[in-house]
């Protein structure tokens, strides 16, 4: 999730006439027990309330002025991806943010995918600490492009252009939630699939499943859930692959399990958690994020969403040191639950 930094009357005045904003989007909306018929809201409203526009301001606020504890900048040189082919088993890198490249023998995924220094939106564009951990060019031709959500660091719009410009005359399929193909639309992407929750696509020997997070979803001012934010469940005949998105924790970890069994390999967030009164609505933080693997019994868990862009109230350090807290203390080996550096690449 993305708080903009610049004066908050300044970037309100700028946002409202930029052309970055899309007001409504044209899904038409059924009533459900996540959609009201206008807007979406999370299943469990009561534990999970939205933030109000007050608290919205108190929060821009105390990241516009919170003590400095990220680096300016960390030097780090992107990977290539593995030239030889996924054979058998499940190969995974982490491109970093929420980003990774899942390859299976039969497909390669990208998830909310950011490739460049900076993301979106033009207008008050957010730097990367770092570059991301993969080499565009290194890429693979990928079959799916599976987006969480509409904030700008998980809908990174340049990254999507660049992996479909790489594919002109084939492109990749997007797969998004209820009303984000407005958005995709609009910058003349049309190889998308949008997905309510418990909906799914089988491409070629997978069955991929859109599934319930707690988030919130916008892009503007005025569009605050009106698209549908959610999590993926790759379902391959070499394993289960969960991919979480951007989620605070939930019953709905639990009910996946439930649902599916446990995942062999499951993304996990583990960064943005802070300041909690605020965070909690939509961000685990580490200790929640080792709950999240022992509810959803998750063979082998990979921590994303920290280390790549400075947008919450905890220091650059403390996501990794909290999950070795956390794993201690709920008795998991670091070996179950990884937090990778950026390129790093993962085999099962």
């Amino acid at each position: 999730m993305i708080r903009r930094r610049p004066n908050i009357a300044i970037a309100i005045c700028l946002l409202a006439v930029s052309p970055l904003i899309r007001g409504c989007t044209s899904a038409t909306l059924q009533a459900s027990d996540h959609s009201d018929g206008h807007r979406f809201h999370n299943r469990d409203r009561a534990s999970v309330p939205e933030p109000t526009f007050w608290e919205e301001v108190r929060i821009a606020w105390e990241l516009k002025t919170k003590h400095k504890n990220w680096p300016e900048r960390v030097e780090t040189t992107p990977a290539d991806v593995p030239r030889e082919p996924v054979l058998h088993g499940i190969r995974v890198l982490w491109i970093g943010h929420a980003g990774a490249l899942i390859q299976t023998p039969t497909l390669n995924i990208i998830a909310d995918p950011i490739l460049f220094d900076a993301i979106d939106p033009k207008l008050f564009p957010t730097r990367t600490v770092t570059h991301p951990g993969v080499r565009l060019e290194s890429l693979p031709r990928i079959d799916l492009i599976l987006i969480s959500h509409d904030h700008y660091d998980h809908l990174d719009l340049k990254s999507i252009h660049a992996l479909l410009d790489r594919q002109q005359g084939n492109p990749p399929t997007v797969l998004v939630g209820l009303g984000v193909g407005e958005v995709l639309k609009q910058e003349g992407i049309s190889s998308y699939s949008e997905l309510d929750w418990d909906g799914s696509v089988t491409v070629k020997d997978t069955k991929i499943h859109f599934l319930e997070a707690v988030h919130t979803s916008r892009r503007g001012i005025w569009d605050t859930n009106r698209t549908l934010w959610g999590s993926f469940l790759i379902d391959s005949p070499e394993g289960r692959i969960y991919f979480a998105g951007d989620t605070a924790y939930g019953k709905h970890f639990k009910n996946i399990y439930n649902r599916f069994g446990g995942p062999k390999i499951s993304l996990l967030p583990i960064g943005a958690y802070e300041p909690r009164w605020f965070m909690h609505r939509m961000h685990m933080n580490p200790n929640e994020a080792v709950l999240a693997h022992m509810d959803l019994h998750s063979e082998h868990s990979i921590a994303i969403h920290f280390g790549l862009i400075d947008i919450a109230g905890e220091s650059y350090e403390a996501p990794t040191e909290d999950l070795a807290v956390a794993r201690k203390a709920d008795g998991v080996e670091a070996t179950q639950f990884v937090a990778p550096h950026l390129g790093q690449v993962f085999q099962y």
